[in-house]
């Protein structure tokens, strides 16, 4: 079973950043950003990286899968506002990565923690749906450690 926990320990370097609205339909009764559309906001900061690293191209018979997500919420979201969505990875396998999404919303001089959403992301062949080996302009950018 697949089991993801936050041990407080940084999520790595980022790797890429998404600036997103905050949409009016995004909002729930309660007058904030449902919860589910927090884990929305990291699929949409997942795929324009996969897509700024050209993956498709890279691997065209191969696709990644979530296999387990989570989120912390730390403070809600309320329209208007703008979030920005830092994807870090934490950990690299054969065949797959752990995934941190710092979920900001960006106000007047700051930015304010909103949410740390988490996903195990898996790499599958398209046709057998078995896992495969992450590609290699992938792992190399998860494995590059941070400048001194």
């Amino acid at each position: 079973m697949l089991k993801l926990v936050d041990d407080g320990s940084p999520p790595g370097p980022v790797l890429f950043e998404a600036v997103l609205p905050v949409r009016w339909g995004d909002l729930d009764a309660d007058g904030h950003v449902n919860n589910t559309v927090m884990l929305r906001y990291a699929e949409e900061a997942r795929m324009q990286w996969a897509a700024a690293l050209k993956l498709q191209a890279e691997a065209p018979d191969r696709m990644p899968v979530v296999a387990a997500i989570a989120c912390s919420f730390h403070a809600p979201v309320h329209h208007p506002a703008t979030l920005r969505i830092r994807v870090s990875c934490s950990r690299v396998g054969r065949s797959s990565l752990d995934l941190t999404f710092a979920i900001d919303a960006l106000e007047a001089n700051a930015a304010r923690s909103c949410a740390t959403a988490y996903a195990v992301w898996v790499w599958v062949d398209q046709a057998t749906r078995k896992s495969v080996p992450i590609p290699a302009p992938l792992r190399a950018l998860c494995e590059t450690p941070l400048p001194a």
